[in-house]
């Protein structure tokens, strides 16, 4: 993937469908309503307007009536918490010369929430790019940041990323034009390759070659190409999840919702329409002007005659003369309210039934989202975490799924940032490379009753040791406290030994055994 040519369009035609349909999930993710109705009537990335949508069918005039639940949030955030909701565990040699880098590093970048946000992005963006810096100014180790699939153009070898061109907007012209600063990051032999250059341009083309001197924003920087003696490329590719069904054979990930955007249209036109209805169902009083007092221009109280606008929050407006028919006999009330019945209960299942579709098609169990079974909100008690897992299974076989491309991910990742501590003369001492392993967290929180029976169980059956035991009951405790524990659990069962007929059984036991 080499840098673009002068005066090409951007992004690349090859690419250019697929990032279209970022720039939606983009939209759909923010949760900002007035995203999506730019979007849509954007000639440039969607010339197609007419789509069927109910945010591609909004006039001016009604914008303002419209109403979106961000459900692409809400996803994209469960499937962040379900796979770093609890810290992972990293397993590697921290006695060891460059533990402590590894150490520094997790700490200094705070590394945990770095992936918690990464998960979410890579949910609603179909993956994400962790890449490493230096900057030793600002920290003497390699900093982590996040990188969308919008802001990168991805080049792999044989399912494995090669190469990739990471791209951003770093100012906008008041006459439209674009400076793209432009970073490619390539393997040369054994090293790595960092390249950097300005283009400005416009929305939908490249444009010309400048010096990265030329502007303020990349002037300060200090940027230069520099090449690093170390394979990989300094950053690593985190797939959602695959295969993608819209590029099939792509190495490339899919989003959560990307095949729910219709049910999530269709969830905002229902909720739309049921706020329509409160806005229509409001109570408002038909009077007879007669029964009206005018103000000393004969103007009608109770009447905003100030602005020709309809106010909808009026109570009271001035029905019809009637005078000419009540002189003609008619029965007419003076008085007369008007108030339309709000269908609460049709838009609440319909609601409902969008939403549990939309969060199943998207792998998760409604229940991860508080539905406790589809079409009523049953249930008594909090469940145990057993009970759980079983209401969730859906959501924890997507998050299995996740984690395996999870971990070999921050594992490489892991590696890459001791070689380049090292190659990048950070570090204060050689070393040698580490790898780790790396190992997930459930997210279903188990309770103590749920353990203690566990504990007890294996315990009858005679399938457990005291340290084992020590340690299912305690998992945040080091090695070190538990043998502390097991050495006062062997003192107290020495000095309360079992009551005799126990002991006789046991020792018959062990004679039939002989």
């Amino acid at each position: 993937m080499p840098f673009p040519k002068p005066g090409s369009k951007f992004p690349p035609e090859d690419f250019r469908e697929y990032y279209n349909r970022m720039l939606e999930w983009e939209a759909w993710y923010s949760g900002d309503p007035q995203r999506l109705l730019n979007l849509y009537s954007s000639s440039l990335y969607f010339p197609n307007t007419d789509l069927g949508r109910f945010w591609a069918r909004m006039e001016a005039e009604e914008r303002s009536g419209c109403v979106h639940l961000p459900v692409a949030g809400d996803v994209a955030s469960t499937s962040a918490n379900l796979l770093f909701s609890e810290v992972p565990e990293f397993a590697y040699n921290q006695d060891a010369p460059g533990g402590d880098r590894i150490t520094d590093f997790i700490k200094e970048n705070g590394f945990f929430n770095v992936l918690l946000e990464a998960a979410e992005m890579a949910a609603a963006m179909s993956g994400v790019f962790l890449k490493l810096d230096i900057e030793p100014d600002l920290l003497k180790l390699p900093i982590v940041s996040i990188v969308t699939p919008l802001q990168a153009l991805p080049y792999f070898w044989r399912g494995r990323l090669w190469e990739v061109l990471f791209f951003r907007t770093v100012r906008e012209d008041s006459d439209g034009k674009r400076w793209r600063l432009f970073e490619l990051r390539s393997r040369q032999g054994s090293h790595l390759l960092i390249q950097y250059k300005l283009f400005r341009g416009t929305i939908d083309n490249v444009g010309i070659e400048a010096d990265l001197q030329s502007i303020d924003e990349t002037a300060t920087l200090g940027l230069e190409d520099v090449a690093y003696e170390m394979p990989g490329l300094g950053c690593v590719y985190v797939p959602n999840m695959r295969p993608n069904r819209l590029m099939l054979g792509s190495p490339l990930g899919i989003n959560d919702y990307s095949g729910v955007i219709t049910l999530m249209d269709s969830l905002d036109f229902t909720w739309t329409s049921w706020m329509r209805d409160i806005e229509l169902g409001m109570a408002q009083l038909l009077v007879d002007e007669d029964l009206l007092s005018r103000g000393p221009e004969g103007g009608i109280v109770n009447q905003d005659t100030s602005s020709p606008r309809f106010n909808k929050f009026q109570k009271a407006f001035v029905k019809l003369n009637l005078a000419p028919w009540r002189l003609g006999g008619e029965n007419v009330r003076p008085i007369e309210q008007v108030q339309f019945d709000i269908r609460v209960e049709a838009h609440f299942r319909t609601c409902e039934s969008l939403f549990f579709q939309i969060v199943t098609q998207c792998g998760y169990s409604p229940q991860t989202f508080g539905l406790i079974t589809f079409g009523a909100q049953a249930g008594s008690g909090s469940p145990s975490g057993y009970a759980l897992k079983i209401r969730e299974r859906r959501s924890q076989l997507t998050r299995e799924k996740k984690s395996r491309y999870w971990q070999p991910a921050i594992r490489e990742l892991l590696m890459q940032m001791q070689m380049l501590d090292l190659s990048g003369n950070l570090a204060p001492s050689s070393y040698q490379v580490q790898e780790l392993d790396v190992e997930l967290q459930d997210s279903i929180i188990t309770d103590d009753r749920e353990r203690s029976e566990t504990i007890r169980n294996l315990d009858q059956a005679r399938a457990i040791s005291t340290w084992a035991k020590v340690k299912m009951l305690h998992p945040e405790w080091n090695d070190a406290d538990i043998e502390e524990e097991v050495q006062k659990i062997l003192n107290e069962q020495a000095m309360n030994p079992p009551p005799f007929g126990e002991v006789e059984e046991e020792e018959g036991i062990e004679e039939g055994n002989a």
